[in-house]
């Protein structure tokens, strides 16, 4: 989608470019010069023309970088899922040449046939995976007796390559192997299924567990998290894509992210508060997907909103023209999602100096957009224990010093992990982090319920070294 469509503020480019300058003596905003060369108020028309078509080349130059950026990411919106809310593959760009957003399609990894070691090698340090922030005290991969496949597929499901863990699970079925069709490898497989709502294979594979092991399977179920009061969600309910650093190009895997979770939720929740600058290019590809989210009326939780717009307001200067509008554009688009409308019209007005064009009027959001404090609410199950959320990735610290203050008071502390689908390898170490030392001075931690692949993770991380996992009943 074009950059410079999006508000229908622009309507004759050429008007505009001939149009002279607002005036804005009375306004409280001083304009900047709009060239070097202006001295008297007034540019020469061959000067302005030439500072038009300079303007105007390196809009173009980072409008096409971005479509470059943007054509590389693997994942897209499922139209059955979104309808047509989308944009149609051909989008028609202001300069009148069609931009392809048509996406190419990766291929496939390959899962290796046979399950030689494609991980680094156990025993190895964490680090390389944990970084800095994750490590607080030393956690090692830890050795076990558990089949290769096992270990790979809950690392490789903890980063997320659920179709790849999919692939190697039911190989190592077909396989039948003693080392790799173990009992747990079927185990791991159903709630993989489960937790992919994927009910027919879940059912294919029953019928032949049954045959195997001559036993009943396991049934599926309609799940919801359970030990929570109607209508309390926890922060985890909502798949969360966290923004860090820089936003700019290399924004490009949390957005493929993003659009993959919104195949399959209605809301999301983007966090910017670690955002530590931006530039004009992840500007404009976080606009694109902020607009994508609208159309298809997502609901959104924009966690560090206001941290996110004082860094763009931070690049902004009313009266120079930079080369993209982007930057304005993202802003004007937060606010209006957000539905401050006094705040939209203010930044529209020196927009509308710095470009001289029509301010864009407001449109209220369709869908429900919130700003949110980055906040871990805490809830108990009917068992007492501490209830796990969904997911844990990204930020921990406040859902780590949450547990810590659960199990501070809890003797034995139990955690309920009966809804708790996945965790990432780092959040994984530092709960490590988090409950080596209150077992090391004496407490009984119990993890409850742990689905079949996220156990395998911890016992790779050993973490059940220092608490008791246990795996949920099937």
């Amino acid at each position: 989608m074009g950059l410079f469509g999006f508000f229908g503020k622009k309507g004759s480019q050429k008007a505009n470019e001939a149009a002279p300058a607002p005036t804005v003596k009375d306004s409280p905003r001083q304009q900047a010069p709009l060239s070097a060369g202006r001295t008297d108020g007034a540019t020469a028309p061959a000067e302005r023309s030439k500072q038009v078509e300079r303007n105007a080349a390196r809009a173009n130059a980072t409008a096409k970088k971005i479509d470059a950026i943007e054509s590389e990411m693997s994942s897209e919106f499922s139209p059955s899922n979104l309808g047509d809310s989308l944009p149609s593959p051909q989008v028609q760009r202001q300069d009148g040449l069609a931009a392809d957003k048509t996406r190419p399609v990766k291929a496939q990894p390959q899962v290796p046939v046979s399950f030689e070691a494609t991980l680094p090698s156990i025993g190895m340090s964490t680090e390389f995976l944990l970084g800095v922030e994750g490590k607080t005290i030393p956690i090692e991969i830890v050795g076990s007796q558990t089949s290769q496949v096992i270990e790979e597929a809950a690392i490789l499901f903890a980063d997320e390559q659920s179709e790849i863990v999919e692939q190697m699970l039911s190989s190592a079925i077909a396989e039948d192997s003693p080392d790799h069709a173990t009992k747990e490898v079927w185990w791991m497989l159903f709630d993989l299924y489960q937790i992919t709502g994927k009910q027919q294979q879940f059912e294919n594979l029953s019928i032949d567990y049954a045959s195997k092991f001559e036993t009943s399977p396991p049934s599926w179920v309609n799940h919801t998290q359970p030990g929570l009061a109607s209508g309390s969600v926890t922060r985890g309910a909502t798949p969360t894509v966290p923004f860090a650093g820089k936003l700019d190009g290399s924004i490009i895997k949390s957005l493929e992210r993003a659009q993959k979770l919104a195949e399959n939720s209605r809301a999301l929740r983007l966090e910017f508060a670690r955002v530590s600058d931006v530039d004009p290019v992840g500007c404009g590809l976080l606009l694109r997907l902020l607009k994508k989210l609208q159309n298809s009326e997502h609901d959104l939780i924009l966690a560090g909103a206001a941290e996110l717009t004082g860094k763009i307001r931070a690049i902004l200067k009313v009266g120079r023209r930079d080369e993209t509008e982007a930057p304005w554009l993202l802003l004007l688009e937060i606010l209006r999602a957000l539905n401050s409308e006094k705040e939209f019209e203010e930044v529209s007005i020196d927009y509308c100096i710095t470009f001289e064009v029509s301010p864009p009027a407001f449109v209220a959001p369709k869908s429900n957009v919130t700003a949110a404090r980055d906040e871990v609410r805490t809830y108990t199950s009917s068992s007492g224990g501490f209830v796990m959320p969904p997911v844990i990735e990204g930020r921990t610290e406040q859902l780590m010093s949450a547990i810590a203050a659960y199990a501070g008071s809890n003797d034995p502390a139990m955690l309920d992990c009966a809804g708790l689908n996945r965790v990432d390898f780092s959040a994984a170490g530092q709960l490590l982090s988090c409950l080596a030392p209150l077992a090391g001075s004496g407490k009984t931690i119990e993890l409850n319920n742990v689905n079949h692949l996220v156990a395998a993770l911890f016992n790779v991380i050993g973490l059940n070294d220092i608490a008791r996992i246990i795996p949920r009943k099937l």
